[in-house]
C-alpha cells in the first residue's frame, strides 16, 4: 500500500512540474486569428504603388521596434508610409501607438523605423502600415499588417 501511495505522489509531482511551467509561459490573451496573406499585393489596378510591408521585433526589456517600407514601380512625386503599433486584447486589435506620417519626394521608395516602443509581456502585437504614392493627380493607397508577435513573460 505504501508503494502505491509513493507512486501516486510521484505522479502528482510530475503533473505539477509539467503544468506549472506551462502556466507561467501562458499569454495573458488568447492568440489572435492568423492573417492568411499579410504580405499580399496591392490592388492590381494600381499603376505606381507596387509593394508595402511592415515588421515588428522585440528587443527585450519591454521594448519593441517597428519598421515598414513603401515601394513604387517608378520614381513618383511622393511615397509615403505611416506605422501603427497594435495590441491584441483577446477580442480585437487596438492602436497603442501611431507614428508620424513620412513622405519622401521624388523617390521610388520610403521606409520608416521606430525604436524603443513600450510593450507589455504576455500580449500579442502587430504593425498596421498605410502606404501611399502620389504622382501628378494620381493617388494610390493601401494598408498592410505584419505577423503578430507574442511578447515573452
Amino acid at each position: 500500500m505504501r508503494q502505491l501511495a509513493v507512486k501516486i505522489a510521484m505522479m502528482a509531482l510530475l503533473v505539477i512540474a509539467l503544468v506549472i511551467p506551462g502556466q507561467a509561459l501562458a499569454a495573458q490573451t488568447p492568440p489572435p486569428p492568423e492573417i492568411l496573406t499579410p504580405f499580399t499585393q496591392f490592388d492590381p489596378d494600381f499603376d505606381y504603388l507596387e509593394k508595402g510591408a511592415a515588421y515588428i521585433s522585440y528587443s527585450g526589456k519591454g521594448k519593441a521596434s517597428i519598421w515598414g517600407e513603401t515601394i513604387a514601380t517608378r520614381r513618383v512625386d511622393k511615397a509615403g508610409i505611416q506605422l501603427v503599433l497594435q495590441r491584441w486584447t483577446g477580442s480585437e486589435w487596438i492602436d497603442v501607438y501611431t507614428g508620424d506620417k513620412s513622405e519622401m519626394s521624388d523617390s521610388s521608395r520610403n521606409n520608416k523605423t521606430i525604436n524603443n516602443l513600450s510593450v507589455s509581456s504576455g500580449y500579442y502585437y502587430r504593425v498596421k502600415s498605410t502606404h501611399w504614392i502620389s504622382y501628378g493627380s494620381i493617388r494610390e493607397e493601401g494598408t498592410r499588417y505584419s505577423s503578430s508577435l507574442l511578447i515573452p513573460e
